[in-house]
């Protein structure tokens, strides 16, 4: 059964069965001064369960055949006298919230028998000089320590682009960018980058990257596939899914999977478990919320860009 699009960060359960906010996770006992979070993927984390495009799964394939089948590389193209470091392979994952960025991360580090590294933003930066970039260089230690894929979630907080040297800490915030790109440069591993705003991406950054693949809002075969992926006792599901999903338009991964553990409790509610049902109405119920928590949303964001001077009322 396909497993759904993404939701953030390191956000996915049935109650946890088809996503993957609760992986297993441990921080180093014996470094106390660690940057990230080492997460050691599941059998539910598998690519082959993730609701993809076609194009992006091609690029993601074509990526794990370049990490996978380096010696025949070697073998055939001579490959290392372009590219020395035999493990190396930087990708990055854009595309909206809840678009299965993070849970294909979690995926490729499972094909490649290896945990993952989720780099811990509020570990690394820090407001003295110097040591942001001191904490970039020991999360790449620490993921060829363990061996992991190392994952920057949300990476434009780091890779934006450089700051004019008259704008107020801009001699730190380069200086953090620089350091970034010397440790890419440097690095011999996988490395994983995700951003909802690509945008923002320093152009220096671009081409260390092999790959930049693109995520999108799932189209309506897809977003069904998604909701028999989080509904995982259809014997009990009455509604037409093909017809829910075609009223979904528009909605993430992220978005459905909330929806369907929402109608799952709002269906659990008499006091005789063999009737809890999860019918049409509750997941359109459902649905219905997100779409408006959507838009005030967005009409708050409207507001305040138009009104600045309110925020402190």
């Amino acid at each position: 059964m396909p497993d759904a699009a993404e939701f953030e960060p390191l956000e996915e359960g049935g109650a946890n069965s088809a996503d993957h906010r609760s992986p297993r996770r441990r921080r180093r006992q014996d470094a106390p001064d660690d940057v990230g979070i080492l997460i050691q993927p599941e059998d539910r984390h598998d690519l082959d369960r993730l609701v993809l495009y076609d194009e992006a799964r091609r690029e993601i394939d074509a990526a794990l055949r370049a990490i996978l089948n380096r010696d025949q590389l070697e073998a055939v193209w001579r490959i290392s006298e372009i590219q020395p470091q035999s493990g190396r392979c930087i990708l990055n994952f854009y595309g909206p919230p809840g678009t299965g960025k993070t849970r294909a991360a979690l995926g490729i580090a499972r094909r490649l028998g290896r945990p993952l590294y989720q780099v811990d933003y509020p570990a690394v930066i820090s407001k003295y000089l110097g040591d942001t970039a001191k904490h970039i260089a020991l999360a790449f230690r620490r993921a060829s320590e363990e061996a992991a894929v190392l994952f920057f979630d949300e990476a434009d907080s780091l890779l934006s682009r450089r700051v004019a040297m008259g704008e107020s800490c801009a001699t730190s915030i380069n200086q953090n960018r620089n350091a970034l790109m010397q440790e890419l440069d440097r690095f011999g591993g996988v490395v994983i980058t995700t951003t909802n705003l690509f945008g923002n991406y320093d152009p220096a950054l671009l081409r260390r990257i092999a790959r930049h693949i693109k995520f999108r809002l799932p189209n309506a075969s897809m977003r069904e596939a998604i909701l028999r992926a989080h509904l995982p006792n259809l014997e009990r599901v009455d509604a037409d899914l093909r017809a829910v999903a075609t009223e979904a338009r528009g909605l993430s991964g992220g978005d459905l999977l909330n929806a369907c553990l929402n109608a799952i409790h709002a269906g659990s509610a008499d006091p005789d478990p063999a009737r809890w049902r999860v019918t049409a109405t509750h997941l359109l119920d459902e649905i219905a919320r997100i779409r408006a928590a959507k838009a005030d949303h967005a009409n708050g964001s409207r507001r305040r860009n138009r009104f600045p001077e309110n925020l402190s009322n």
